[in-house]
């Protein structure tokens, strides 16, 4: 009879780890896609989310009508590729660049083309993103949003 429960003991622990097991494998598959890269964003003039601003003054990054069509496309492989709409600020430039991001969920630290800025809301529908700036300028941050 002790045989038995010992037995049962087991089988139900090695059921209880194989099952555990199984629940790691699933979520691992369902971590979801960085939202940078789940879509193409555009620069935008009006902040959807201005609850997620940093603390003190913030001004909004403009964005000349050249550059409001735009599109920018994060890619998994650490690049970013910004597409000149039809107003193209230059007519000379060429109608897309290719530059190195990186972004650090940790930190929040987002880095585009080698300068850092700190990711203030990752959302699917606006990513925000600011760099402190001099405050005799009246304002503590510089921020810049996509949508």
């Amino acid at each position: 009879m002790m045989e038995k429960k010992m037995r049962l003991l087991l089988q139900l622990a090695l059921c209880i780890t194989l099952l555990t097991a199984c629940d790691k494998d699933d979520e691992d598959e369902k971590v979801p896609v960085s939202i940078l890269v789940s879509k193409s964003w555009s620069p935008a003039l009006t902040d959807k989310n201005k609850a997620s601003n940093p603390p003190g003054g913030v001004l909004y990054s403009p964005v000349p009508d050249c550059q409001q069509d735009d599109v920018y496309n994060f890619g998994a492989d650490g690049s970013l590729t910004i597409s000149e709409g039809a107003t193209k600020c230059d007519p000379d430039a060429p109608a897309t660049k290719t530059v190195p991001y990186s972004y650090n969920k940790d930190t929040k630290e987002l880095v585009i083309d080698g300068f850092s800025y700190t990711l203030a809301e990752e959302s699917e529908t606006q990513i925000k993103y600011y760099v402190p700036i001099n405050p005799s300028t009246g304002y503590s941050y510089l921020v810049f949003l996509l949508q």
